[in-house]
């Protein structure tokens, strides 16, 4: 009778298993066959499960390699063969597989809506063969080893890898030590899982990243540029990322970790947040966000990934606290961040460590703050907050608060850097939590707190930019600092702006030479930044920052500056046209307008700062031989229009409005509109636009947003009042 295929139990393991093919086909098998070395009746475990004391369990797809091997990647060597009986091309019968491979028990002939287990093994096999076909796609496209040698080699000292802190805590890096750039020589073998080969694509690719722009002449021997070539990389690695099949696995999550990593360095904020968010969820289905988690997480490769997944949830969460504050996106709906500073991981971790973590539980506090419904923010809430960040900074001695130096050996230039993006962090959640009080109600002192608060973390924010900027001339390298930067100088400038129009009774009167010339010296390594990068970020910030330094301002004593008619105009889209309003006679010496995408226009003059909705464009439409316009053509972008029920105009605000007749710099007089409803709008980036598209990411609407938000609720009477603690 004849068997079908599909009767035959598919997990019937040999009693041997069999000798590498090399040497079925080699001339010399007999030889081979009498290399067989005897071994007790029933022994059927592999060198590497006898010596990891592993059960030894034959896969149904392939009889010369166990699960256990599969899923390590290791040569699969019966113990009836000597271990060195193989060489490099038995790599090909040890293709490591994805996670999910098949278990013993799905092993037995049994059927599942009608399809048998050997339809699974041969869904398996396909999936095998295209994870292969993967595999030899991403290998092909690294560059030669050569090329890598030039790379590795660039700087004259090894470069200390950054993206062993997403997988690791300090106490044990300072342990084992980082790995440097000469680790990035080793690279992945052919036919390794793509995962692994994608892993090491993004490694490189944030390599490349931190090369300081003074290389050129060290990477001459490379086809293409450092840019293109760490583009084409990670380009290549999304067809990793995005395949989830692929990605339940501790490397898969380091490579989406690592891909939000290199996002945000590249300044690509909104899309560094997407995928951090999809690390997030990768994270929560592997069930390492539960403090008490036993789940084993599959590991591919164990002699190449060294990841503690408990420390990898952190540092997901420690990044999306973060960019939600930035950005003024909601923070996750996990309600696990007060964990962070009361597990074991906490406890153990170094003072450092500590910090980060409590500055994550600070950062959400302050977002969960901003999303209140309340119209003026808790004022309760803000002073707790304000008394935890206090707290937070006695835990470290005094002298870690000192400025760090960058003339340091290469071995410590990272833990310098390190420090100094920790303290920036620091001061940027000072002017977070007290940014919503700075402006309110000039005349009343109720909020100087808040406004020199503001001043002071400003200054020592840029004071550390600066050091950093004068010696790391990667625009790629620190990326968000560039963006707190920004902010800390336009805090400092308006601070100034708003303490001007108190006259003799300034505070900040005498700091005013010195906190501009500090700006002047940012916003010129802003430009020299560009200059070596051609880096969209720099040369928008320090053009910004030059127009509002334009904005003189005159002190007592002094004669008034002449009068023009013109008003300097700011525009994170360029190119754009905006209607002039011919009624609009409040025009100062110097103003500022600020075009930020998705909020409106704000206005920045000597005398106070408004905002108001974004005018329709002039659409420059392009004349046929008659001279009649063509009415086809359009903005590149995307064009938005009014949302129903929204105003559309706003009455202009006058010197006289807010030189303190009003308890507000910003007065929101809304007219209702419909004449310009279906007037075409100023062409607005995609909301995940990439930061060459988009180089401020909206960083600078949330700023603005917490600046302004409601404070003509204050309404110039003792609400809100409150004091330093």
């Amino acid at each position: 009778m004849n068997v079908s295929r599909f009767s035959r139990p598919v997990a019937v393991v040999p009693p041997y298993r069999k000798q590498p093919a090399q040497h079925e086909e080699d001339d010399t098998s007999v030889q081979s066959e009498s290399k067989r070395r005897k071994v007790r009746k029933g022994t059927r475990s592999c060198w590497e499960c006898k010596r990891r004391k592993m059960k030894c369990v034959l896969s149904p797809l392939n009889s010369d390699v166990c699960n256990a091997c599969r899923r390590r990647g290791s040569k699969c060597i019966g113990q009836e063969f000597p271990e060195d009986t193989t060489d490099d091309t038995a790599k090909a019968h040890d293709f490591p597989t994805p996670a999910t491979t098949i278990s013993a028990e799905d092993a037995t002939p049994r059927s599942v809506g009608g399809i048998f287990a050997s339809d699974l093994a041969v869904n398996a096999l396909e999936s095998r063969n295209k994870h292969g076909q993967l595999s030899d796609t991403l290998y092909a496209a690294l560059p030669s080893q050569k090329e890598i040698e030039i790379i590795c080699n660039a700087n004259r000292h090894p470069f200390t890898l950054p993206h062993e802190v997403l997988v690791l805590p300090y106490t044990i890096l300072e342990q084992t030590g980082m790995e440097t750039s000469r680790s990035l020589a080793m690279v992945p073998r052919p036919n390794a899982h793509p995962v692994i080969l994608a892993r090491y694509m993004l490694r490189l690719a944030i390599y490349l990243l931190h090369l300081q722009p003074n290389l050129v002449g060290e990477l001459k021997g490379l086809k293409e540029t450092p840019r293109a070539l760490r583009t084409r990389l990670v380009d290549l690695a999304h067809l990793v990322t995005n395949d989830h099949g692929l990605l339940g696995n501790a490397e898969g999550l380091e490579c989406v970790m690592v891909q939000s990593m290199y996002e945000a360095n590249m300044g690509s904020l909104r899309q560094s947040w997407l995928t951090n968010r999809h690390a997030m969820s990768i994270a929560q289905l592997m069930g390492i966000h539960r403090p008490n988690n036993r789940t084993q997480v599959e590991v591919i490769d164990p002699s190449t990934t060294k990841s503690n997944t408990r420390h990898m949830w952190w540092r997901i969460r420690f990044l999306d606290c973060h960019l939600s504050l930035m950005l003024g996106l909601p923070q996750s709906g996990g309600s696990d961040v007060n964990s962070l500073t009361s597990d074991a991981l906490f406890s153990n971790d170094t003072p450092m460590g500590r910090l980060e973590r409590m500055h994550c539980v600070i950062a959400s506090k302050i977002s969960e703050r901003n999303e209140s419904t309340s119209n003026i923010p808790d004022v309760e809430v803000t002073r707790e907050i304000d008394v935890e960040l206090q707290k937070t900074a006695r835990s470290l001695p005094s002298k870690w608060w000192l400025a760090p130096s960058m003339d340091v050996t290469p071995e410590d230039t990272l833990r310098e850097t390190q420090r100094l993006f920790s303290q920036v962090l620091h001061y940027n959640l000072l002017n977070q939590l007290h940014l919503p009080y700075m402006l309110r109600s000039t005349t009343n002192r109720n909020y100087e707190y808040s406004r020199i608060t503001c001043v002071n973390a400003s200054r020592e924010l840029l004071s550390r930019f600066i050091i950093l900027r004068s010696s790391n001339r990667a625009a790629y390298s620190c990326r968000i600092v560039d963006f707190l930067a920004l902010m800390a100088a336009m805090t400092l400038l308006l601070a100034h702006m708003d303490g001007h129009r108190s006259g003799a009774d300034n505070l900040l009167a005498h700091q005013y030479l010195s906190d501009r010339a500090m700006i002047e010296r940012a916003q010129e390594n802003m430009e020299k930044l560009n200059r070596m990068n051609s880096d969209a970020l720099s040369a928008q910030s320090a053009d910004l920052l030059r127009r509002m330094l334009a904005i003189e301002m005159q002190m007592p004593g002094d004669d008034p500056p002449a009068t023009t008619t013109t008003t300097a105009q700011v525009s994170v889209q360029p190119g754009e046209t905006v209607v002039a309003d011919p009624a609009d006679k409040s025009e100062e010496t110097t103003s500022v307008r600020v075009h930020i995408p998705y909020f409106g226009i704000i206005k920045i003059a000597r005398h106070g700062m408004s905002k108001e909705p974004a005018r329709p464009l002039i659409p420059e439409q392009p004349q046929d031989a008659d001279g009649a316009e063509n009415t086809s053509s359009g903005p590149r972008h995307a064009t938005v229009y009014p949302q129903e029920g929204s105003s559309d105009n706003m009455n202009n605000t006058t010197s006289d409005d807010l030189d303190g007749s009003v308890p507000s710099l910003l007065t929101h007089r809304l007219d209702s509109c419909v004449a310009d409803h279906l007037m075409p709008y100023e062409p607005y980036p995609g909301l995940a636009a990439p930061g060459e598209d988009w180089a401020f990411q909206g960083v600078d609407m949330a700023f603005f947003d917490s600046l302004m938000r409601n404070m003509e609720e204050d309404g110039g009477t003792n609400e809100g009042l409150w004091t330093n603690p």
